[in-house]
């Protein structure tokens, strides 16, 4: 859970603190970043307004703890428990990250918008900043642990995991980017195609990739 801006300010119990950030994350995908209030989040909620202030006071608390909150549960760490097999494994990594879980309980692209507008404000915001690389960083490790397990097991070649976990989170990241700024709405389909032709034969053993 995130610390808040206030430190003295008493943590939420587990049942209100995901009641609070289910609100703050369905108005955060409904108003995106920019127009969000800590009012229409408090709408989202289903107890007090009061209740909600004791716990959070600024909308960047809010959004602060939310990004904790999803960094815990983010589909990247659950498919670590989910596939044993590296290779299926770094597939089913990359199918999440450019279309979004199966049977999400949320709109994929309406998150994505909202956190876009948010990345824009990091520049200028040091708490904002800071999360969003960890999470960033989080997606990368996980690739590149997934890459090193591979490359143990002989599923794939000797390759540098890090560089070629940035690689695929940057090209996974501008195929979301292009969708949501610029209508390109094939960009995640035609980036998940090229990977697959170009990016993954390179990666695997010539008996992973016949």
């Amino acid at each position: 859970m995130a610390e808040s801006d206030t430190p003295d300010r008493p943590a939420p119990p587990p049942e209100t603190y995901e009641a609070i950030m289910q609100a703050t994350y369905r108005a955060f995908c409904e108003h995106g970043y920019a127009d969000l209030t800590t009012r229409e989040i408090a709408e989202e909620f289903e107890k007090s307004r009061s209740l909600l202030h004791y716990h959070y006071d600024t909308k960047q608390e809010l959004i602060v703890a939310l990004l904790d909150y999803l960094l815990d549960s983010h589909p990247a760490k659950a498919a670590v428990d989910e596939v044993d097999d590296p290779d299926e494994r770094l597939e089913l990594f990359i199918d999440r990250g450019l279309f979004g879980p199966e049977n999400a309980p949320f709109n994929f692209w309406d998150f994505h918008t909202a956190l876009l507008e948010l990345r824009l404000h990091a520049h200028r915001n040091d708490v904002y900043r800071e999360q969003l690389d960890r999470t960033i960083g989080l997606i990368t490790d996980l690739l590149a642990e997934t890459i090193e397990e591979g490359i143990a097991t002989g599923r794939f070649r000797d390759v540098d995991p890090e560089a070629t976990a940035r690689f695929l989170y940057d090209a996974i990241d501008a195929a979301r980017i292009r969708r949501i700024t610029l209508g390109h709405d094939d960009a995640p389909r035609r980036t998940r195609w090229a990977i697959e032709t170009f990016v993954l034969p390179t990666l695997r053993t010539s008996s992973e990739a016949d």
